[in-house]
């Protein structure tokens, strides 16, 4: 049930800080004087870049149909073959590459790992250093799969060109760093909020409840 408002997060995400839609806004509300001009807030067009997607299951999967829409490529990189089943209706050009190549070639990095010891700061400063200095990294998965202090050294160093987080190391906490930053969008880890997701969770969570109360096992039980 979250699979598919949680690609919609990442890839809002993905949109508002390529195309720098959070600093047109801020302007825009600030009242900061402003005029169309041919160079003013320029982004990164999403037609013909490459995705690279870390962790290919099902919303990985549904992150990469949206950028399929947008003409974009797709690489991914998983400790597995993503399953036949999730690559269905998906371009045969669609491959899986190690995680370091994933980083030399994606113009836009997107996090959809699980977190687990092996994937605490995955993103680090030697994977920041890797990537293209026109390219993005979205976490819309957990906090501490980026180290923050890197992301924040290697955004000032230009080593990257911005990052779009609904998910922070220390949440609430934010990095202040990431506070100052135009090329940055932040938000409160939003990725399940929607009228329909979350009524979901509730009624699957009552439903757990009441199987356990009947004597039966629960329904999505937690190894």
């Amino acid at each position: 049930m979250l699979t598919e408002t949680t690609a919609d997060t990442a890839f809002g995400l993905m949109l508002m800080v390529t195309r720098r839609f959070g600093e047109g806004e801020r302007i825009i509300r600030s009242q900061t004087p402003w005029q169309w001009g041919m160079f003013y807030l320029l982004g990164m067009g999403l037609q013909g870049k490459t995705l690279g997607i870390v962790g290919m299951g099902q919303i990985g999967a549904a992150m990469a149909r949206r950028a399929v829409a947008f003409g974009m490529d797709i690489v991914y990189a998983d400790e597995h073959e993503a399953a036949p089943d999730l690559l269905a209706g998906l371009p045969d050009a669609v491959r899986r590459v190690s995680f370091d190549e994933l980083l030399r070639v994606s113009d836009v990095v997107s996090l959809h790992c699980p977190y687990l010891p092996s994937t605490h700061h995955l993103m680090g400063a030697e994977q920041f250093a890797a990537m293209k200095r026109t390219a993005y990294v979205i976490n819309s998965a957990r906090g501490p799969i980026i180290d923050e202090e890197a992301l924040v050294a290697a955004l000032r160093a230009g080593e990257i060109a911005g990052a779009g987080l609904d998910v922070f190391e220390q949440e609430p906490a934010v990095h202040p760093g990431l506070l100052e930053m135009d090329n940055v969008v932040l938000l409160p880890h939003l990725g399940s909020a929607t009228t329909e997701t979350r009524a979901a969770m509730a009624s699957l969570a009552a439903d757990n409840v009441l199987a356990v109360l009947r004597g039966e096992a629960p329904l999505t039980p937690v190894t």
